[in-house]
């Protein structure tokens, strides 16, 4: 192990000369790169700012490195090739946008002049996460994490609210001077009347066979580390006389079931999306129940294996007091629900969508743009329109 060490280390100091170098040969160019390694496709929070950035400041040159870290050796050595990209692009920008942990932007010391924006990946802080959970099942290993310098050089980092202010400061170990309170341009997204009816008219133009009348019931759930999810038990209680059923798996894929037939078209959708899609939203940790509110539509849980995820990861909230839905460990349970129209409390979902994010009535794509813009010309950052 501690060989291990000392190869991360000396790799740190090479990379480190290399950046150096960058950094000396390199301009700063009136350039925002936005980098994740959450995903290979497109990001809707990413894709609202870039879009709004081209409205108000045109000149601003815009660089997308969106590549996925998979744990195959192929996949690792692709990336390591990546990184000598993101390495002159991040040596070129004034803006650094993340949406999850970035090795290299953890590890490098930036110019003084660049600046790291950490909008993170999901709205609220539900599950632990983080340094929250170093040394826990479901976390990193802390020495690990600690000769990585995890979460380290964020400038600033976006949270929905107060309340998820201090979980979110714990978990990336930072101060209060770096959270701004604000939330995700997704949003405005999910607010969005015209976004909801582009997104149906999209979902079954490609899968035409769920446009059959049939109610949509969304199964949306959290990645367990080093652990398949069986879907097998959902799958069998469906009615499928009169549901869809689609499945949103933490890869990014989507498989939907119609007549208990696996349709399988090759679109993907973002679950962002396919939150407007669905008429029944079923979780079980996963973040997105912030996200799911702003829909308002039925939220359901499915925790089979609470007591061991409570013990691997564990969570920031009170998790049976607050979750705004049925909670149950029988999938058979919540169908009967969703069946009969029972445990459904519209009025709570509200509640606890106004705890946690607390901006919604403002638009949150131009605020979030206005202070991208004033942190890239080194102006204080605005006030929020309340």
């Amino acid at each position: 192990m501690q060989i291990k060490y000392l190869i991360i280390k000396i790799w740190k100091l090479i990379m480190r000369f290399i950046y150096f170098i960058f950094k000396l040969l390199f301009r700063t160019k009136n350039k925002i790169t936005f980098l994740s390694r959450q995903t290979n496709e497109r990001n809707i929070d990413f894709e609202l700012i870039i879009n709004e950035l081209k409205m108000q400041q045109p000149k601003i040159k815009i660089v997308v490195l969106n590549k996925r870290l998979e744990s195959d050796l192929k996949s690792k050595i692709s990336y390591g090739f990546h990184m000598f990209r993101q390495m002159y692009h991040m040596a070129t920008s004034k803006v650094i946008i993340l949406d999850s942990y970035a090795i290299l932007v953890s590890i490098l010391k930036q110019k003084k002049n660049t600046k790291v924006i950490q909008l993170w990946h999901a709205l609220g802080s539900l599950k632990k996460f983080g340094y929250s959970i170093l040394g826990k099942k479901e976390g990193r290993n802390k020495n690990t994490a600690m000769v990585m310098n995890m979460h380290k050089n964020n400038d600033y980092i976006i949270t929905s609210s107060e309340i998820s202010k201090k979980y979110f400061m714990e978990a990336f170990n930072a101060n209060e001077s770096q959270m701004i309170v604000l939330g995700l341009p997704r949003i405005d997204f999910l607010q969005s009347k015209e976004a909801k009816k582009e997104v149906l008219k999209k979902f079954y133009s490609i899968y035409t066979e769920t446009n059959n009348e049939k109610k949509n019931i969304l199964y949306v759930p959290t990645m367990r580390k080093d652990k398949n999810i069986d879907f097998s038990k959902i799958k069998k209680s469906v009615n499928y006389k009169k549901y869809n059923l689609i499945i949103k798996t933490h890869s990014g894929k989507e498989m939907i079931y119609v007549n208990n037939k696996k349709i399988q078209k090759g679109e993907y959708f973002l679950g962002m999306e396919l939150l407007h899609v669905a008429d029944y939203i079923i979780t079980d940790y996963s973040a997105i129940v912030y996200e799911a509110t702003l829909v308002k539509k039925p939220i359901y849980f499915y925790t089979y294996d609470y007591k061991e995820y409570t013990k691997n990861r564990g969570f920031y909230i009170d998790y049976n007091k607050e979750m705004p839905g049925l909670i149950s460990k029988n999938i058979n349970t919540i169908i009967n629900d969703i069946e009969n129209n029972k445990n459904v409390d519209l009025s709570k979902i509200e509640r606890f969508s106004k705890k946690y994010i607390q901006y919604q009535d403002l638009n949150i794509t131009q605020e979030l743009v206005k202070i991208i813009i004033n942190i890239m010309e080194n102006k204080k950052i605005p006030l929020l329109n309340k």
